[in-house]
C-alpha cells in the first residue's frame, strides 16, 4: 500500500475487513445452517424408518402365517409411502434376512440379491445406520432399518432420501448472506467515508501541511473544527509553527549581526592595508601644500600642484569609500560578476599585507569567467578565504587563484602554500566559531560565512589539505546563481 494516503488505506483496510469477517461468518453460517438441516433430514429419515418397521413386520408375519397374499400388501403400502411429498423418497425397498428384494417401489428391483458392503452391513446390524451418498449430481443419506421382534430378524427396510431440498435451502441462505455482506458493505463503506472525513481528514490535512511546511515557508496554518483531540492536535501545530517563526526572526537577527561582525572584524585585519594606501597619497598631499607656500604665485607651478592634490584626494576618497561599501549591509541583489575584476578589487585591500608578508599573489582567472551573485556576498567571500590563506603562510609563500567553466558551474580554486589544515580539523573548519587561532586574533566567522554565502546560492565548497603542503579551497557556484537569502 506504499504511496496511498492514510484515508485510502483506512477506507481499504475497513472494507477489506468486512469482506473477511462477513466470509468468515457467512461459510459459519452456512455450514452450522448446513448441519441442522441435515440433522433434521437425518432426525425425520430414522423416525420415517422406525415409524414403518412396525407395519411392515406385521405384514411379513401375516405373508408368514398365510394370513394375506404373499407381497401385495407389502407392495401396496410401500408404494403409497413412496408416493408422499413430505419427504424426498429417492427410492424404499424390503430385504430378507440374504439381501434379497420382497418389496420395492420399482418393480424391476424385484427378486435381485444386494450384495455390496453397506447392504451387507445393513443386514448385520440391529439398529438403524445411515451412509451418505451422490444420487445425480446431489447428495444424499441411505437408511437401513432392522426389522426384527427382539431376537428375530425379519428382513431390513432401506431407504434413500435426497438433500436436494437441503442444497437449495443452503444456497438460498448464501443468497441471503451475500445480499445481507453487500448491505453491510455499502452501510459500512457510507459509514467509513464518514468517520474518514470526521477523523481521517484532519490528519491528513495537519500532514500535508506539515509537508508545505519549511524553513522558508512558515505561513501554513490548520483549520481547527470542534474541541476534540484532533483540534487540540492542529491548535498545538499551529502554535508550533509561530514559535518556530518567532525563534527564525531572532535567528535571523542573530545571523545578521554575526556576519555584520565578521565584515567589521574583516574591515579590522585591512586596516593597516588601508592605512597605507591612504597615507601613500596624504605624504604627497602635504608636500604639495609645503611646495605652493613656497612658490604658490606662479600660475603653472600653482595649477600643477593643485592638480597632484586633486589626485591624491580622489585616491583617498575612493579607498574610504571602497571601504565603506564593503562593510554596508545590502539588500543582496545578485547581478553578473566578473570573477577576475572581482579577484583583483579583493586583492588591492590586501595588497600591501601580502607584500609585507612576502606572499607571491599567482592570478590565474580567465578575463571572460562570470558568474550571477550579490558583489557584496562574492568579494565577502574571497575576502574571507584570502585572509584565511593569509594567516596560514606566516613564513611567506605563494597565493595561487585560478578559475574556469565546467557545464553550468563555475568553479574558483584558492590555493596556498600555508601551514595546512590537520586532518581531525578538517570537518571543523566551516563551524561557526571554530578556530585555531590565540584568543583575541579571530572571530572563528570566516570560513563559516563563507560557507553560509556559499550555500545560499546553491553552491559547494571543498578543502583538500594535508599538513606542512597547504591547502586547496575549491568554490562551485551555478553559472545562473540563485537569489541568497542572508
Amino acid at each position: 500500500m506504499k504511496g496511498l494516503s492514510l484515508q485510502t488505506k483506512f477506507v481499504l483496510i475497513t472494507t477489506i475487513a468486512i469482506i473477511v469477517f462477513m466470509s468468515i461468518l457467512g461459510y459459519a453460517s452456512v455450514q452450522r445452517e448446513k448441519a441442522i438441516l441435515r440433522a433434521e433430514v437425518e432426525r425425520e429419515g430414522q423416525l420415517l424408518g422406525e415409524t414403518l418397521a412396525i407395519p411392515i413386520i406385521n405384514d411379513l408375519i401375516y405373508e408368514r402365517l398365510g394370513l394375506v397374499e404373499e407381497g401385495g400388501l407389502l407392495d401396496n403400502y410401500i408404494l403409497e409411502i413412496f408416493n408422499r411429498r413430505d419427504v424426498d423418497l429417492l427410492y424404499i425397498a424390503i430385504l430378507d434376512e440374504e439381501g434379497r428384494v420382497i418389496s420395492h417401489n420399482d418393480i424391476t428391483e424385484y427378486g435381485k440379491v444386494y450384495a455390496d458392503h453397506l447392504t451387507k452391513k445393513y443386514i448385520g446390524s440391529d439398529k438403524t445406520l445411515i451412509q451418505q451418498f451422490l444420487h445425480k449430481d446431489h447428495e444424499a443419506l441411505d437408511f437401513g432399518v432392522p426389522l426384527s421382534i427382539g431376537k428375530k430378524r425379519w428382513g431390513t427396510l432401506k431407504f434413500g432420501i435426497s438433500l436436494e431440498k437441503v442444497e437449495r435451502e443452503i444456497i438460498a441462505t448464501v443468497k441471503k448472506i451475500i445480499l445481507l455482506t453487500l448491505f453491510l458493505i455499502s452501510s459500512g463503506f457510507v459509514m467509513i467515508l464518514f468517520l474518514s472525513r470526521r477523523f481521517i481528514s484532519p490528519i491528513t490535512q495537519l500532514a500535508s501541511t506539515m509537508e508545505k511546511t519549511g524553513a522558508d515557508y512558515l505561513d501554513a496554518k490548520v483549520d481547527i473544527k470542534g474541541d476534540d483531540e484532533l483540534a487540540m492536535l492542529g491548535e498545538r501545530f499551529n502554535n508550533m509553527i509561530e514559535r518556530i517563526k518567532q525563534a527564525n526572526e531572532e535567528i535571523r537577527k542573530t545571523h545578521e549581526k554575526l556576519v555584520q561582525s565578521e565584515k567589521l572584524a574583516s574591515i579590522g585585519i585591512l586596516a593597516s592595508g588601508v592605512a597605507h594606501e591612504i597615507n601613500n597619497p596624504l605624504g604627497g598631499l602635504f608636500n604639495c601644500i609645503q611646495m605652493l607656500r613656497q612658490n604658490g604665485d606662479n600660475p603653472e607651478f600653482r595649477e600643477k600642484y593643485l592638480s597632484l592634490v586633486n589626485e591624491g584626494l580622489d585616491r583617498i576618497e575612493n579607498t574610504v569609500n571602497k571601504l565603506l561599501w564593503m562593510s554596508k549591509k545590502t539588500d543582496h541583489a545578485p547581478v553578473r560578476v566578473n570573477v577576475r575584476g572581482a579577484v583583483e578589487s579583493v586583492y588591492s585591500f590586501l595588497e600591501y599585507k601580502f607584500k609585507k608578508a612576502a606572499i607571491e599573489f599567482v592570478h590565474e582567472i580567465p578575463a571572460d569567467l562570470v558568474v550571477v551573485v550579490d558583489m557584496h556576498d562574492f568579494q565577502q567571500m574571497l575576502l574571507n578565504l584570502f585572509i584565511n590563506a593569509l594567516h596560514s603562510m606566516e613564513d611567506g609563500g605563494a597565493l595561487t587563484v585560478r578559475g574556469r567553466k565546467e557545464g553550468m558551474t563555475v568553479k574558483i580554486e584558492v590555493i596556498d602554500s600555508g601551514c595546512g589544515i590537520e586532518a581531525e580539523n578538517i570537518n571543523r573548519i566551516f563551524d561557526p566559531f571554530y578556530t585555531t587561532k590565540p584568543t583575541g586574533e579571530g572571530t572563528g566567522l570566516g570560513l563559516w560565512l563563507t560557507y553560509e554565502i556559499i550555500r545560499n546560492y546553491n553552491g559547494d565548497i571543498s578543502v583538500r589539505s594535508e599538513p606542512g603542503k597547504g591547502s586547496v579551497f575549491i568554490v562551485s557556484l551555478p553559472v545562473d546563481g540563485m537569489k541568497a537569502g542572508l
